[in-house]
């Protein structure tokens, strides 16, 4: 716990918010789902009942997968995950990379992430699997639908190589909260 709170303290939650009117374009879904290939550099912050953590994210996606690099303020790898249509893909920090069902990550993680959702939920968009329930954009420009169960808050826009993307995505589910500020997009 206390590496955890010096995890906390040591990066900084702040980020400068863009001069872009929040109201994303319409034709920059289309752009959104035509990148094949993108990264992000950010941080990821998840809080579950009483417990909570906070971690680096290099996130990397293509194609055919999305891999995911969780590493401490200082750089050290805590884990990476691999996951795809095929499945998940674990590897632990001594490299040990094994295959692992969703309900062997819940196990791991004590949680269940809603993988089939991130890639889309963290570049703006709602995910294609499920209808979206409720979506508005509230008085400080941030916008927030409902989906599969989860509340979704897209904040804080920039502009990378001609579509927008959010900086801040904010999601809920029971007394799961994911938070993930994004330092830098590669598009």
């Amino acid at each position: 716990m206390l590496m955890l709170t010096q995890l906390f303290a040591c990066a900084s939650l702040d980020i400068l918010e863009a001069d872009l009117d929040p109201k994303v374009p319409v034709d920059n879904v289309e752009r959104v789902m035509a990148m094949n290939h993108w990264g992000l550099l950010g941080r990821i912050f998840v809080k579950h009942g009483r417990e909570s953590w906070l971690a680096k994210l290099n996130w990397q996606h293509d194609l055919l997968s999305d891999n995911l690099t969780l590493s401490t303020s200082l750089g050290g790898v805590v884990a990476k995950l691999r996951y795809s249509e095929q499945g998940i893909l674990v590897s632990d920090s001594d490299g040990n990379m094994r295959v692992t069902s969703n309900d062997e990550l819940q196990s791991l993680l004590g949680y269940s992430p809603p993988l089939q959702h991130l890639k889309f939920w963290v570049r703006g968009v709602p995910s294609s699997a499920f209808d979206v329930e409720r979506r508005h954009t509230n008085p400080l420009g941030a916008q927030v639908f409902n989906q599969d169960g989860w509340s979704v808050k897209l904040e804080r826009f920039v502009l990378s190589a001609d579509v927008v993307l959010p900086t801040r995505i904010t999601l809920i589910k029971d007394e799961l909260k994911i938070k993930l500020v994004v330092d830098d997009w590669a598009v």
